[in-house]
């Protein structure tokens, strides 16, 4: 048996089918309202749910150690499923309705939880990343204050202090994602380091998104993971749109692997080759450099499967 779940912040719905009869329960985010899932479903029941920030993890874990299977879905997936049903209602029942009924019709993939140390380096990321957009802002909005015609001498020093303030908080959070990843993935910490071109904070990146090089089983599916693979958009004898890459994964490990195609057509032998044939083609700056981006991480999946450090052979 199939049971859909839509999640929120304090509720849960639950849609099944049973006896041919739709089955309905808006239950609490509590271990009571669990145990009653639990109660209601029989024990061969295989829940489907989609990822939906922090809200789904818990009830995730609670299913998985309670031995019942489980699936997690890309929120795009379940949404462009809804599209296909020409759905036209959106409620908490519904979603859940609709997750039972993908289910229903789709082969499911068995959802386990992270290492913990997977965890704990995934929030220390994102905390990372929220520091360092926080001081982003901060620093627009001292250039904005400085164009004032009378800027106000508090309001520098407050940003001072917290711009002192973030800027240490940022350098203890990188130190202890760096001791995290040389505790947890030291060796493939130091494959990474061996390719031309990719520094610590690239390696770091590439092991805490693809939580050690275990989410993918080809260097394809992490290259659409990443949004580094090429799209087509045309259609007939009209239609010949202009193509590009599919940005739909991590932005900031693009840009990573984009800064590191600067150096990399000089210092990377495979990387130098595919510039020189690629700029011979007459293809842009931007093409050839995204490119080698791709290249990059083809090699970084290399010695990361492989155990084996670089080597101009290989690459």
């Amino acid at each position: 048996m199939i049971v859909g779940i839509d999640i929120s912040k304090t509720s849960f719905d639950a849609a099944w089918r049973e006896a041919g009869q739709q089955q309905h329960r808006t239950l609490a985010y509590t271990a009571a309202g669990l145990a009653e899932l639990l109660a209601l479903t029989p024990t061969a029941s295989h829940y489907v749910m989609e990822a939906t920030g922090a809200y789904h993890s818990r009830l995730a874990v609670w299913l998985y150690e309670a031995g019942r299977p489980l699936t997690v879905l890309n929120p795009l997936v379940v949404k462009r499923y809804a599209q296909m049903q020409l759905s036209r209602v959106k409620s908490d029942k519904a979603d859940a309705e609709l997750l039972c009924r993908y289910g229903e019709a789709h082969a499911l993939t068995p959802w386990t939880p992270e290492p913990d140390e997977i965890v704990e380096l995934q929030q220390a990321h994102g905390w990372l990343d929220d520091l360092v957009r926080a001081r982003t802002q901060l620093l627009n909005r001292q250039e904005a204050a400085a164009h004032q015609p009378r800027p106000s001498p508090f309001v520098a020093d407050q940003m001072r202090t917290q711009l002192d303030q973030l800027q240490r908080q940022i350098a203890d959070c990188e130190a202890h994602l760096g001791a995290l990843v040389k505790k947890s993935f030291s060796a493939l910490y130091t494959r990474l380091l061996s390719i031309p071109s990719v520094g610590p904070r690239t390696a770091m990146e590439l092991i805490i998104v693809t939580a050690g090089f275990s989410r993918f089983k080809d260097v394809k599916a992490l290259g659409a993971y990443i949004g580094v693979t090429p799209t087509t958009y045309q259609s007939g004898t009209s239609v010949k749109g202009q193509g590009g890459i599919a940005k739909l994964g991590q932005s900031r490990m693009r840009q990573l692997l984009y800064l590191c195609s600067w150096t990399a057509k000089s210092c990377n032998p495979a990387c130098r080759a595919l510039h020189d044939r690629l700029k011979a083609a007459g293809k842009p700056a931007k093409v050839i450099n995204v490119a080698i981006a791709h290249k990059l991480l083809r090699q970084a999946f290399a010695v990361a499967t492989t155990n084996r450090p670089y080597s101009v052979e290989y690459a």
